[in-house]
């Protein structure tokens, strides 16, 4: 019996309504530890690439591009190829497919040649399998907790002057931009283009790259990073255009060219996601650092459940187990991966988690009583009821745990 089915029957013991659930009492007394498991970004190991026929030779190149395209959408790194030793595993591409099919398909920004729609191999891989080979070769990880980009398009015609770039206007350059977004597994998010947003944000001002007012205008959607595009043809044919990228409040302008709009497309999109993924990427430690998190407010299963499954589902999380059960509170140990900044990021993130700074009490350890009979004493570990004052930090270890564990509160308000 582990420690968390000692805890369920310490609360158990202090709560009947569990006690006379026995449904409850069992779910709660079969969980030991939670692994990581789940993922935001549904298809982070999913692609499509075209091929010309469903031979084994094209079928075998499609399987190599998917997994070079897979990695690249993994990590948030456009050169990650440039990084890995590709011989092997990309001669063996195969063994880390675990799905495969054929669609029809159709690529953006490109002219079709044929009545007929091209064909596409739709590829599923192996989740496990290829996070193994970026922890062998130490590459970066982008957590799928991932930030969207909002994105202000804004074209210069000669007809018609300056105006944004929607769906309606230009719908072709919108869903390029939407599949070459998709391809990097980054949320992508389009401005509603209300009057709401003109009142806010004039094409002018967009196009001029009105810091202040393209801040007003990306409030509402809550977000922490935009970009602002502009661009136009020259009488040449050529486009052109520059682009103004903000990251948490950061601006970094560039300038951009192309001999159509789709190749500017594809200019502007990966090294915007390379620079957004630089953000949020770690790269995996091969020793865990340990954190104590304490997270108020859970009644029932139900809430429990639906912490548990969340802050697993954080790839820098490698695993968790529960330290301890007590009224409303319950004591979670995550076995952290990556840098500790880049959690707190994420749960600051969620608007379901509230970091506990201003208390002006210390909390009392909680109680853990004996263990029933049968239960060895070995497997009980009791928390430190060492209590430190709260430090005025955002994040603000609330316990100190033994030996330098940090330790963090929170209150979880989600439904």
């Amino acid at each position: 019996m582990g420690l968390f089915t000692l805890c369920c029957y310490n609360r158990a013991m202090k709560n009947r309504f569990i006690t006379r659930n026995p449904l409850i009492y069992l779910f709660m007394m079969g969980l030991f530890s939670l692994p990581v498991s789940a993922e935001l970004v549904a298809d982070l190991y999913e692609t499509v690439v075209p091929v010309s026929d469903q031979g084994a030779g094209e079928r075998l190149r499609a399987m190599r591009i998917g997994l070079g395209k897979v990695l690249v959408k993994v990590t948030g790194d456009s050169q990650v190829l440039s990084n890995i030793n590709t011989t092997e595993d990309f001669s063996n591409a195969e063994r880390y497919v675990t799905e495969y099919g054929y669609i029809s398909y159709q690529n953006p920004g490109l002219t079709q040649s044929s009545s007929s729609p091209s064909i596409g191999m739709s590829l599923s891989f192996d989740e496990a399998s290829i996070n193994r080979l970026l922890r062998q070769n130490q590459l970066q990880i982008w957590p799928s907790d991932r930030p969207g980009l909002l994105v202000w398009l804004v074209i210069d015609d000669p007809v018609n002057g300056k105006s944004f770039v929607s769906s309606e206007t230009m719908p072709k350059s919108v869903e390029a931009l939407k599949v070459l977004m998709g391809d990097r597994g980054a949320p992508l998010i389009s401005p509603l283009l209300d009057l709401q947003d003109r009142q806010t944000l004039s094409p002018e001002s967009a196009w001029n790259f009105n810091s202040a007012a393209l801040a007003a205008a990306t409030k509402r959607y809550n977000t922490e990073s935009w970009l602002a595009l502009r661009f136009y043809r020259s009488s040449t044919g050529q486009w052109r255009g520059a682009r103004l990228l903000n990251l948490n409040g950061d601006d970094n302008l560039r300038s951009i060219e192309a001999d159509s709009l789709s190749g500017l497309m594809r200019k502007v999109v990966p090294e915007v996601i390379d620079s957004l993924a630089s953000r949020y990427a770690y790269i995996p430690k091969s020793v865990n650092e340990e954190l104590l998190v304490q997270i108020e407010n859970i009644n029932d299963y139900k809430t429990f459940n639906q912490v548990t499954t969340y802050l697993a589902s954080l790839e820098v999380v490698h695993r968790l187990t529960v330290d301890y059960v007590d009224a409303d509170r319950v004591g979670l140990r995550l076995f952290v991966e990556g840098e500790v900044p880049l959690l707190l990021d994420a749960l600051g993130r969620d608007q379901r988690m509230t970091a506990m700074v201003d208390i002006s009490t210390p909390m009392p350890a909680p109680e853990i009583t004996a263990p029933p009979s049968g239960v060895a004493s070995s497997e009980v570990t009791v928390p430190s009821s060492e209590i430190n004052e709260l430090s005025p930090e955002t994040h603000a270890p609330l316990i100190r745990a033994p030996s330098s564990i940090k330790s963090y509160r929170f209150r979880w308000g989600g439904q």
